[in-house]
């Protein structure tokens, strides 16, 4: 068995925006995890735990999910958390331009894989995750801040592809390794 997710990559120029906001988030004391840069990801379906033999399966199942998504661009701004301000489990970028063609995409994956047995999500939104909250500690002062990057740009990357991805979980986090690429039209 082993962990899998799909997600599109971003460019490094968004990247590393998303970097110093993460250092802006470790700077208000708040006991966080920053996921780590090559990490940072457009989420579109955790998959969890997946048999080996399943792997070509969902492999063609995103290809015929994304075969008649053209390219777009995403247009990474704003902070928001899971599941509130109240209780803050993950930090996370938002998504301004494309977020219609992610949503769409994102329908194609569930359907293309519901008969594999896998849950279509329900309420998605797309994101980038950037921190997970381990506790409590200077909640206010995090909670304040991302009050003032609600509306933070990070820039523009485009979607040339959506991949399957195996996340290895190590003592020092997660390791992503691509699995398959199913290519957007041109």
């Amino acid at each position: 068995m082993m962990r899998a997710f799909i997600g599109i990559d971003i460019d490094e120029a968004v990247r590393q925006k998303l970097v110093a906001a993460q250092g802006q988030l470790r700077a208000t004391g708040a006991q966080l995890k920053p996921v780590e840069p090559p990490n940072i990801h457009v989420t579109m379906k955790f998959l969890g735990e997946v048999s080996k033999d399943k792997i070509s399966a969902i492999a063609d199942a995103l290809r015929k999910a994304a075969a008649g998504t053209a390219q777009f661009n995403i247009d990474v701004r704003g902070i928001g958390v899971f599941p509130n301000l109240h209780y803050i489990r993950v930090v996370w970028a938002g998504v301004a331009e494309g977020r219609d063609e992610i949503i769409g995409l994102q329908q194609k994956i569930d359907c293309e894989l519901g008969p594999l047995g896998f849950r279509s999500e329900r309420g998605f939104v797309p994101h980038l995750t950037v921190a997970r909250v381990k506790s409590a500690k200077q909640k206010e002062r995090l909670a304040a801040l991302v009050k003032e990057m609600t509306d933070a740009e990070f820039g523009v990357t485009r979607a040339q592809s959506v991949e399957l991805k195996q996340s290895t979980l190590t003592s020092k986090g997660p390791i992503y390794s691509t699995l398959a690429r199913a290519e957007l039209r041109q």
